[in-house]
């Protein structure tokens, strides 16, 4: 089963964040609607799974 941290939408907590934490990372997604393009942020685990994510992309 595939987990957070293979998608192209996962980037790591870098070392010296407050926030950091072992295999934490950022799911950031860009979104587009009438108004213009914008990021959804939330963080999540790198090794949660993704079988329910309707957003999971491999990465390349």
């Amino acid at each position: 089963m595939a987990s957070c941290a293979e998608c192209k939408s996962f980037f790591s907590v870098p070392e010296n964040a407050d926030d950091f934490a072992p295999g934490k990372g950022d799911c950031v997604r860009e979104v587009k609607d009438e108004k213009g393009k914008y990021w959804l942020s939330k963080p999540v685990m790198g090794d949660m799974e993704t079988s329910k994510c309707p957003f999971f992309a491999e990465k390349v």
